[in-house]
């Protein structure tokens, strides 16, 4: 497992009659030193509310 996690907000549109999503990076996510579970670092300044997404970083991402 990589050394953290990216949050996003998850936000569904219609586009030409088909349902897409858009990812919008609003933080990250930590493994807990303590056992189970995640820290969550949210962005300064960024409102969230809805579904929140995590997903690994991507390879050309620093870690």
């Amino acid at each position: 497992m990589s050394k953290y996690l990216n949050v996003f907000v998850q936000e569904q549109f219609e586009s030409n009659g088909e349902q897409k999503s858009n990812y919008t990076k609003v933080g990250v996510a930590f493994p807990h030193d303590k056992g189970d579970g995640f820290n969550l670092k949210i962005t300064p300044g960024i409102s969230v509310s809805g579904d929140l997404v995590v997903f690994p970083p991507k390879d050309n991402e620093s870690s």
